[in-house]
């Protein structure tokens, strides 16, 4: 497995809470679990999940730049072999984890640290 070189990996530490916030809104809002059976434009996930289209599609666009949705030329957004693993009714669903580890309570965990 090729070893990505340091300047490529640190971002990518420094960008992990976003990422892991961005996953946890569409493990909350159930993304994965409503472009199951066909992809959806951000506009119509946010309607169906009552959010800010414009925000919304910010991070699905986020989520879709490391792989865990897919953005199509149709500018809708479908699921990924990664995405599979926060639907619901999938084995092996990481959905309810993704859930568990974005809620607040873990965060201010973490902002208690003296440094």
């Amino acid at each position: 497995m090729p070893q990505l070189p340091p300047e490529a990996v640190l971002p990518q530490m420094i960008l992990g809470g976003l990422m892991q916030k961005s996953i946890w809104v569409a493990a909350k809002l159930g993304i994965a679990d409503l472009i199951a059976e066909k992809p959806h434009t951000a506009e119509q996930l946010a309607a169906a999940t009552d959010t800010h289209a414009p925000s919304l599609y910010r991070v699905l666009r986020t989520l879709a730049s490391t792989g865990v949705f897919a953005e199509n030329s149709g500018g809708k957004f479908e699921l990924t072999p990664i995405a599979e693993l926060l639907r619901s009714d999938t084995p092996n669903s990481m959905r309810d984890y993704a859930i568990m580890m974005g809620e607040d309570w873990i965060w201010q965990a973490i902002r208690r640290v003296d440094v």
